[in-house]
């Protein structure tokens, strides 16, 4: 009874790769499951796109072309079937719109003909922050403020963590920039133009696929 339905098995999967035997020498399947990072939760009809780097005639391609695509099912998975070819390096995308890109590469030395390369990736949603600075009246030419934020989020923003400064009585100065969704976004401001520096320490919500506005007045 173990062996049938061993044998059972192998013939699903079989049939699961779109391809029979015959045609599975030459072709190569790359699988896996699309999630949201914070939560686990599958992230359904993403596009997800296999792409090769290929020798043609002994020269190499300097582009990667699309191997073969396909988008998540309900429960996050996806299955790529591609011909077998001589390519030197294999590239999978995952995207999304309201989402951060997902690009990660692949050694050909992993793949076997017949044998899925099962990948599991996390998806992140992006959020937008609008920064508005501020110099109120009264103001003065020796007003100046510092300004940063204090996380710093790798790949997954734009804001970045160096010090701002804005100087004069006349600054109204609006900068936006990308982070991820549903996160907390910590940022320190210290003016400077009294006799003693006013620091403060605070942070921000940033919710998933909007804009969040954070003034500051000084």
């Amino acid at each position: 009874m173990k062996s049938h339905c061993i044998v059972a098995t192998a013939l699903l999967a079989t049939l699961a790769s779109g391809c029979c035997r015959t045609d599975c020498a030459n072709t190569y399947i790359i699988e896996g499951t699309v999630v949201e990072q914070a939560t686990g939760l599958p992230c359904v009809g993403f596009e997800v796109e296999m792409e090769e780097q290929v020798l043609e005639n002994g020269v190499l391609n300097g582009f990667f072309e699309t191997a073969g695509s396909t988008t998540t099912d309900k429960a996050g998975f996806f299955t790529i079937s591609f011909p077998r070819k001589s390519a030197l390096e294999y590239r999978l995308g995952v995207n999304e719109e309201g989402w951060f890109g997902i690009s990660q590469d692949i050694n050909p030395d992993d793949f076997s003909p017949d044998i899925p390369v099962h990948i599991d990736v996390e998806a992140v949603p992006r959020a937008e922050l609008s920064v508005h600075i501020v110099n109120q009246a009264p103001s003065a030419e020796l007003d100046k403020l510092r300004f940063r934020f204090t996380e710093d989020f790798n790949q997954y923003t734009t804001c970045g963590t160096e010090w701002m400064v804005f100087e004069g009585p006349f600054t109204d100065t609006l900068f936006n920039c990308t982070l991820p969704g549903n996160e907390w976004m910590p940022y320190q401001h210290i003016d400077q133009s009294g006799e003693e520096d006013l620091a403060i320490s605070d942070s921000i919500f940033c919710v998933a696929f909007g804009t969040t506005t954070l003034e500051i007045t000084f």
